[in-house]
């Protein structure tokens, strides 16, 4: 023999022992048959000398307990003749010290051009620890009133159950391997009519990667109709794949008392259905499951309009996140929460509820389920606490704020200041002569060349801008950001629009100017010493000639 070819099952031993698993290859019978190839590292896994082996293959065979022995020959035999290229045996061997050993064989079907088996090469992997674990799992599991198990859903969406316990036997009425070996055996067992739900649940846990909780149906074998809550915990693969760990438990006993129950709330249904007041019931990813006929009354809708729909959709814009943030909190916290609020009518305008939400807590679990919100129409008292506060607080000819609310709002401006170090400037200006002008034209002239100043400011200033009347003819402006030049600037600005413009009054053309002082805050000073400072500016601008801007230096005071 070529010294080549001497040294190639040497090279050959030395490169399978790098590898855990025992290599071997057999003919056609398998360990009945001839050992074409048996690694050296045989020894090194069950304690048995591979020359021993070689002998007599069959010895192999003898060191398998006899039901385990029928079972793998006869799924081998299967495995052949039903033209399978590879098969998984399980089976336990004795080692020789006497403790049985739980192996994995994967076993490679070798075939000729015409079908027949040729060689089958099998790696044996010693899988006894693993085996232990996963018997010392169905022992815990065993104790657990379900199942626990891991769901993969692969990126196309096909879904498998890597790991299941016994607990599935008895929910289910189907095996733990045979959920494993086909996923559709579990989901089978879903009720027709909660299939839908199932799934989409799935598929939102899936793209939120939030916890899945679910409720549903499924048909045992022996008849029963048993109700399952089903919750886990998801987490990304590296493949992109999703893998939920969880636990489903059979809650059919906590269904049939909530269905004994029908009867009872059927009796509250009527007065639910006939009060004037509007309700709903949002679960707890915010949408609506119920709501009253009186949403008509209310909102314009009919029930079914809001069914299914997110309540934040019936919310303003700018007011949503809030409310429905409010509204989880304290759901959560298994607190009641009143609340005035907005909600669109079905034609567009709002309206305000003084809303009522009561939490459902799931006794099982501790969380909220759903919020029980009870809404009565207070449009027209919101109106009217909104006009009595608007004219509490605003001077109804210029559209300015009056003094007292001026000043508090000067006050919390001075405060924020305070805490956020930020500028404010406050501008003190009046109308030059008006006196003159109600001795000349009347009061009614006086009021209209006050309400043409105030449109002015109103058009000119930005949003956020204080405007006051603090006087009969004395307005203030606080200006929070605006330095003291460029504070000077607008009031220049303002000044020139007053200068140019023209009051007709019974065909005359009335004209007027106004005179401006203007103050920055400096750190520490008071709303006392700022009206002052700023008030100080305006009479030096009065003295220097009025109808102009004056600026109220600190160091003058």
């Amino acid at each position: 023999m070529p010294a080549t070819l001497q040294l190639l099952p040497r090279f050959l031993d030395a490169l399978l022992c790098a590898s855990p698993a025992v290599v071997y290859a057999t003919d056609s019978q398998w360990w009945l048959g001839k050992l074409h190839y048996l690694g050296i590292n045989v020894k090194t896994l069950c304690g048995i000398d591979r020359d021993w082996l070689r002998e007599s293959p069959s010895r192999w065979l003898d060191l398998l307990p006899a039901a385990s022995r029928d079972e793998v020959l006869a799924r081998l035999e299967q495995a052949c003749t039903s033209g399978d290229s590879q098969v998984s045996l399980h089976y336990t061997l004795r080692h020789h010290d006497g403790s049985l050993h739980h192996l994995q064989d994967d076993v490679v079907i070798h075939r000729d051009n015409d079908g027949t088996v040729s060689e089958l090469v099998g790696a044996l992997v010693d899988i006894t620890e693993r085996q232990n674990l996963l018997q010392r799992f169905e022992k815990l599991s065993e104790q657990l009133p379900g199942t626990l198990y891991q769901c993969r859903m692969t990126k196309d969406g096909q879904l498998s159950f890597p790991l299941v316990s016994s607990g599935v036997l008895r929910m289910f009425g189907i095996s733990p391997s045979e959920v494993i070996d086909c996923a559709d055996a579990a989901l089978s067992r879903v009720h027709p009519q909660d299939i839908d739900g199932v799934w989409r649940s799935i598929r939102r846990s899936a793209a939120r990667l939030s916890t899945w909780r679910h409720e549903f149906r499924c048909l045992h074998p022996d008849g029963r109709e048993l109700w399952v809550c089903g919750q886990a915990s998801p987490e990304r693969e590296a493949d992109g794949g999703i893998l939920w760990h969880g636990f489903c438990e059979d809650v059919t006993l906590r269904k049939q008392a909530q269905q004994a129950l029908a009867e009872s709330e059927r009796r509250y249904r009527f007065i639910v259905e006939h009060v004037s007041d509007l309700i709903m019931l949002i679960d707890a990813d915010g949408i609506c499951r119920y709501a009253s006929p009186s949403v008509g009354n209310v909102l314009g809708y009919v029930p079914e309009d809001l069914t299914a729909r997110a309540l934040i959709e019936l919310l303003p814009p700018d007011d949503a996140p809030r409310i429905q943030r409010r509204i989880h909190e304290s759901s959560r916290m298994g607190r009641n929460l009143q609340l005035e609020l907005r909600v669109r009518h079905c034609q567009g305008h709002y309206l305000w509820l003084e809303t009522s939400c009561s939490p459902y807590i799931n006794p099982y679990n501790g969380r909220y389920e759903w919020v029980l919100a009870v809404g009565r129409d207070v449009t027209d008292r919101k109106l009217r606490e909104m006009k009595l506060h608007e004219l509490s607080t605003t001077d109804s000819l210029t559209g300015a704020l009056n003094r007292g609310a001026f000043l508090g709002c000067l006050k919390t401006s001075i405060e924020a200041a305070e805490s956020m170090p930020s500028r404010l400037s406050l501008m003190i200006f009046d109308i030059d002569h008006f006196k003159a002008i109600n001795d000349t034209w009347g009061h009614a002239a006086g009021d209209l060349v006050l309400a043409s100043l105030g449109e002015i400011c109103r058009s000119t200033l930005r949003s956020h801008d204080i405007f006051g009347r603090i006087g009969g003819e004395e307005f203030a402006l606080v200006l929070t950001g605006r330095s003291l030049s460029e504070s000077a600037m607008l009031a220049e600005r303002l000044r020139k629009k007053f200068e140019g413009v023209r009051v007709e009054f019974h065909g005359q053309w009335l004209n007027f100017t106004v005179s401006f002082g203007i103050a920055e805050r400096r750190d520490g000073e008071t709303l006392d010493d700022l009206m002052h400072r700023a008030d100080m500016g305006l009479y030096v601008a009065k003295r220097e000639g009025r109808n102009r801007v004056h600026q109220a230096l600190y160091t003058e005071s």
